[in-house]
């Protein structure tokens, strides 16, 4: 029975030196998200500290869960890239081999997010080429292209013109002011 009674009472004691996990409000991934897509990918330490204090108007939040969100961001950030590249690349293999075989050239070459993908002519289906996920394709020129109801691009993609794939989630920063208007 002493043993069940010291178990219990050790059990208690490592309970209260557990730490919650930092689960960031709203307004902190916003700034961390608006901060992240400005460039700073990699704070120094300074710069972490300063934005540790500019966070803990919105709740607590430590020098370490900065650094550590940080450093996941990019890791999501680096395997979003590569899970592009690859759908690009399987895309682009397809069409060219459909290219090949078909003799009217229904295909046209574009850059997205600066590699070469053969897409077909006129309205391009979202969906069918890069997935379910919700993503927005841009121009070089910053303009989004418009989708319609049934996900496919109004405007027919540009041969030889360069164009963005990014996620309809991530905070847009415009003005200097953050608008997070599609997270929910």
């Amino acid at each position: 029975m002493d043993d069940d009674s010291s178990s219990s009472s050790q059990s208690c004691e490592r309970n209260e030196t557990v730490r919650s996990r930092w689960n960031p409000k709203p307004e902190q991934i916003v700034i961390l998200e608006s901060i992240f897509n400005s460039g700073m990918v990699n704070p120094r330490k300074d710069e972490t500290v300063r934005i540790r204090k500019m966070l803990e108007q919105f709740g607590a939040v430590g020098d370490a869960n900065v650094f550590y969100w940080f450093q996941n961001r990019r890791s999501r950030s680096r395997r979003r890239q590569r899970q592009i590249q690859a759908s690009l690349s399987a895309v682009s293999n397809s069409n060219e081999e459909q290219s090949a075989r078909s003799s009217d050239g229904g295909f046209i070459t574009v850059f997205i997010n600066g590699v070469a993908a053969q897409v077909p002519r006129g309205p391009l289906d979202m969906k069918a080429m890069f997935g379910p996920e919700d993503l927005v394709l841009y121009h070089s020129s910053g303009v989004p292209l418009p989708v319609n109801e049934y996900g496919f691009v109004v405007q027919s993609l540009q041969h030889g013109e360069s164009y963005f794939l990014v996620s309809s989630h991530q905070p847009q920063v415009a003005g200097g002011r953050v608008s997070n208007k599609n997270m929910n």
